[in-house]
C-alpha cells in the first residue's frame, strides 16, 4: 500500500507541475502536458544510460563519495552529475520544443520535462519510501529541477535568426545549469549550511532573470534616448 501511494504521489506531482508549466506558458496547445512528460521520461532514460556508461568506465557516481570522498573527487563527481542530468534535460527539452516557439512556451515545456524527470528520479532513488521527507521531495523535486533548467529553457528559446538554433547560447545555458546543479549538490554534501547553498543555487537563475527584467524596465527605449538628446 505504501509503494502504491508513493507511485501515485510521484505521478500526481509530475502532472501537477507539468500542468502548471503549461498554464504559465499560456499556450497549452503548443506544449501538451503528456508530450512534455514524455520528454522528461526520455531525458531520464538518457541520464541512466550516461551513468551506466560512467560506471562501465570505472567512474562510480555515488552520493557517499560526494559526502566523504576527497574534495577534488567530490567536485569532479558533482560536475559530472550536473552535466549528465542537465544535459539529459536539455535533450528532453529539444525533443519537445519546436523552433519558433515563444519564450513562455519553451519555459512551460521545460517545466514539464523537469517534472517528468524528477518523478522518475524519485521513483528510482527513494525506493517507494512513503515517509513525510520522501513525499516532500516528491512534491518539490519538479520545481527544483525546473529552476535548475531555467538557463536551458532560456537558451533554447533564444532567437538564432532565420530559424536557426543558437548552439553557442545553448552550450552556455548547459554550462550554467550544470554549474548550478553541481554547486547545489556540493552544498548539500559538504557545506555546514548546505540547505542555504542549495537554495541559493536554485534561486540564482530566477533572481538573475528578475534583476535583468527590472533593469530593462528602467532603461529608456532607444527612441526615447534619441528624443531626449535632441
Amino acid at each position: 500500500m505504501g509503494e502504491l501511494l508513493f507511485f501515485a504521489s510521484c505521478a500526481a506531482s509530475a502532472v501537477a507541475w507539468a500542468s502548471l508549466g503549461a498554464r504559465r506558458a499560456g499556450d497549452g496547445r503548443r506544449s501538451p502536458i503528456a508530450y512534455a512528460l514524455f520528454g522528461g521520461a526520455a531525458a531520464f532514460g538518457l541520464a541512466v544510460l550516461a551513468y551506466e556508461a560512467l560506471a562501465a568506465a570505472g567512474v562510480r557516481v555515488e552520493w557517499e563519495r560526494l559526502v566523504r570522498g576527497e574534495l577534488a573527487v567530490a567536485i569532479a563527481l558533482a560536475v559530472a552529475v550536473g552535466l549528465v542530468e542537465e544535459g539529459a534535460k536539455l535533450a528532453g527539452i529539444l525533443l519537445v520544443v519546436e523552433r519558433g516557439w515563444r519564450t513562455s512556451a519553451v519555459l512551460g515545456a521545460s517545466a514539464g520535462v523537469s517534472a517528468g524527470f524528477a518523478a522518475l528520479e524519485a521513483l528510482t532513488t527513494l525506493h517507494g519510501a512513503a515517509s513525510p521527507v520522501a513525499l516532500a521531495r516528491v512534491a518539490l523535486g519538479p520545481a527544483a529541477h525546473a529552476l535548475l533548467a531555467l538557463p536551458l529553457g532560456l537558451a533554447v528559446a533564444a532567437d538564432g535568426g532565420a530559424g536557426r538554433r543558437p548552439w553557442a547560447t545553448v552550450a552556455v545555458g548547459l554550462a550554467v545549469s550544470a554549474t548550478l546543479h553541481a554547486t547545489g549538490d556540493l552544498s548539500l554534501a559538504r557545506a555546514p549550511a548546505g540547505q542555504l547553498g542549495y537554495g541559493l543555487a536554485l534561486l540564482a537563475a530566477p533572481l538573475w532573470v528578475f534583476v535583468r527584467a527590472r533593469l530593462a524596465a528602467r532603461s529608456p527605449a532607444p527612441g526615447r534616448r534619441a528624443m531626449a538628446a535632441t
